[in-house]
């Protein structure tokens, strides 16, 4: 075995006591001056220099803290020499305590910047996971805040405090009620973790960028519950893969709330894309920005029918009830809202309905035709990736024949086996080139995201071919719907609007996800049945499916009558272009042949 030499040993325990940081490099250096000191003190003792040990320890003392240097007049030329060594020692001394202490304040001034000490807060929310330029879920979190309530909101996130700071700042409008608290650390690591004081906290949203960091995240947040049993924290979470949910069981004792984006995703995407307008209706069901679910507990409605509650409420539709925990959207029109019932109602904030008398004219339905349902037509689809599936799955029954340009190869005669009901071809050709002949023989046409490139690159080009489409579609007046996949919302906020396009944001719909699940854990068994081919859906029907009429106007509370009657609950209408949801019930409108009515119901 090697022996390692004096200097070397040294060397070793001199660089582990550095390592220990301010305090420990201020030890060293206190007594090696120390060390000095005594030293000089001890020769002026042996060349007599002076007559005891404490005189000469003082002066050597004195000499190194005022860094005096002594003149040929202050004494013989050993005392000179010995009070110029400490002079020099004390020049020495005075240098590097200045460089540590200014080093130690600039490392506790970066400490402070970055946000590392521990929240003293209770009952607050924490974000794990932040990205600049990626506002939603922040902004629908403070919308659905009280204005008497006070809140407080922990962001944690790998990006640098100030950084983030900054971009809050110029971005969000944070009101007084809610503090925005930011920490710098790693969200897959408890000792980062512990400065955000999880076991005190309400709610955590796990808002990573990837399913891998989400789930390492989950884990450290159930660490930390593990070590205070006490914490009641809700945890809720987004995943884009089937494989990434937690097991259910796992998730009912922990109080976690999953939901899986790419399902959701798709599923916007299918119903949207031959029903032109309808994911501003999804987004209006999804953020806190004006009308919204909400359960609610309504004694002037009990003992009446669903029928009957629809005609008396006035600035609120009641979409179902909820019966011993479970959820019934548009329930049979004469089900009876019993004692113990909350009514789910779709209104602009809680407790903006008003009940009113029956008033209202009743429609005589034995002058209702039968219900006209729309031939979708064929659908072309710009690329393919995890969604396609799932899209193919969720396309109205009536959607016969697809078209796939794919990114890569995909198995089109296992899509064609699997989908049965559908013919599915595979384009071929040069897409550019027979562009023009695409937007003429289209009906509907759908562009997905590249999934394997980089996402905002795979949006730079989902919105240069949207121009070219939109071009031929001007220059030609081509008639096609057309719904694109983004995956950033800030590549929305810039990109060209327009009320004949339904752009889906993959980061914009999770944040409205996690914003709604947050605040309603309710709000799951609602998403679940509207995003389903089983049970009610939303749709934008057309005002000719329901037998309306272009040259008289109706009240929207005869609406509500008409709709109800074809077993649809309305939540509101496209009107020459512009949407209303939810207006009053006194409020008269007269349609044209391209207007539609966005409902809640079965197919």
């Amino acid at each position: 075995m090697k022996d390692y030499s004096f200097k070397d040993k040294f060397k070793y325990w001199l660089d582990k006591q550095m390592a220990k940081g301010t305090a420990s490099i201020m030890i060293l250096l206190a007594l090696s001056v120390l060390f000095v000191l005594i030293f000089v003190s001890i020769l002026a003792l042996l060349f007599k220099l002076r007559d005891s040990i404490f005189p000469a320890f003082w002066d050597s003392l004195a000499n190194t803290i005022n860094t005096d240097m002594p003149s040929s007049e202050d004494g013989s030329v050993g005392y000179i020499v010995l009070n110029t060594l400490t002079a020099l020692v004390g020049l020495l001394f005075t240098s590097i305590l200045i460089g540590v202490v200014s080093s130690a304040i600039e490392e506790k001034l970066s400490s402070l910047r970055k946000g590392d000490s521990v929240v003293l807060e209770k009952n607050h929310t924490v974000i794990l996971g932040y990205n600049i330029g990626e506002h939603g879920l922040l902004n629908q979190l403070i919308l659905a805040t009280d204005k008497n309530r006070k809140r407080v909101i922990v962001i944690c996130t790998d990006i640098e405090k100030p950084d983030l700071e900054e971009d809050l700042n110029n971005n969000v409008e944070i009101p007084k009620n809610i503090e925005v608290i930011c920490r710098n650390g790693d969200i897959t690591n408890t000792n980062d973790l512990r400065c955000c004081s999880i076991e005190r906290s309400e709610l955590v949203i796990v808002n990573a960028l990837n399913d891998n960091r989400r789930i390492k995240a989950i884990l450290a947040v159930l660490c930390l519950k593990k070590e205070y049993p006490e914490c009641k924290a809700r945890i809720v979470a987004c995943v884009t893969d089937d494989k990434h949910l937690l097991p259910q069981n796992k998730m009912g004792k922990q109080n976690i709330i999953m939901l899986k984006t790419d399902d959701v995703m798709a599923k916007i995407i299918a119903h949207t894309s031959t029903e032109p307008g309808l994911s501003i209706a999804f987004k209006e069901l999804l953020n806190f920005e004006h009308n919204e679910f909400y359960f609610e507990k309504e004694y002037q409605l009990m003992g009446k029918t669903f029928f009957e509650a629809t005609r008396c409420l006035n600035k609120a539709s009641i979409v179902g009830i909820q019966r011993d925990g479970k959820t019934i959207l548009n329930p049979d029109r004469n089900m009876v809202i019993e004692i113990n019932d909350d009514v789910i109602l779709f209104e602009e904030h809680k407790g903006a309905y008003e009940v009113v008398e029956e008033d209202n004219k009743k429609i005589d339905e034995r002058e209702l035709k039968e219900i006209k349902q729309e031939m979708k037509g064929d659908v072309f689809i710009f690329g393919s990736n995890v969604l396609l599936d799932t899209i193919l799955e969720e396309l109205p029954d009536d959607v016969k024949n697809i078209t796939v340009a794919p990114y890569e190869d995909i198995d089109i005669q296992k899509l064609n086996r699997k989908h049965k009901k559908r013919k599915i071809s595979l384009f071929k050709g040069d897409v550019e080139k027979k562009l023009n002949k695409i937007a003429k023989d289209s009906e509907h046409i759908i562009i997905l995201a590249d999934r394997n490139m980089d996402k905002e690159d795979a949006d730079i080009n989902n919105i240069l071919l949207l121009l070219k489409l939109m071009n031929l579609k001007e220059i030609n007046n081509y008639v096609y719907n057309l719904t694109v996949e983004l995956n950033l919302e800030n590549t929305y906020n810039v990109a060209m609007r327009h009320n004949k396009i339904d752009y889906i944001v993959s980061s914009h719909i999770a944040s409205l996800l996690l914003a709604q699940i947050s605040e309603n854990p309710d709000m799951v068994y609602i998403l679940d049945e509207l995003l389903s081919t089983k049970g009610n859906e939303l749709f934008s029907k057309s005002v000719e499916m329901f037998n309306l009429k272009t040259d008289r106007d109706y009240a929207y509370s005869t609406l509500k009558q008409i709709t109800l009657s074809y077993g649809y609950v309305l939540l509101g209408f496209s009107n020459n272009n512009e949407i209303s949801l939810n207006p009053d019930s006194s409020t008269r409108v007269q349609f044209n042949e391209n207007d539609r009515l966005f409902v809640l119901g079965k197919k």
